[in-house]
């Protein structure tokens, strides 16, 4: 690989990260890393598992929930704030 090809692909990184920021498509790095921490253990606590992802087109969260033998996806668009989904959730599987 040249120095120019790993230039071109650092550029096109970087106009991805600027494109999802201003666009509202989704992204897990923008949210809090403490509320993910916390969904995670609260579920896995209770006996279930998450599945952390997007929608085929990327412009919305996919979360799956898998708990007592039964698994459930949720969709969660950027507008509607994926912490304040994780908080949910976290509440609903009792944060200990």
């Amino acid at each position: 690989m040249t120095k120019s090809d790993t230039e071109m692909e650092q550029r096109d990184a970087k106009r991805k990260q600027r494109v999802a920021a201003n666009s509202g498509i989704a992204d897990w790095a923008s949210a809090s890393p403490s509320l993910l921490q916390r969904a995670v253990t609260a579920v896995a606590r209770c006996g279930g598992a998450l599945r952390l992802g997007y929608s085929r087109d990327g412009g919305v969260y996919s979360i799956g929930v898998y708990y007592n033998g039964e698994s459930e996806t949720d969709y969660v668009r950027e507008s509607e704030g994926i912490d304040g989904y994780l908080t949910s959730l976290i509440e609903d599987f009792g944060d200990r």
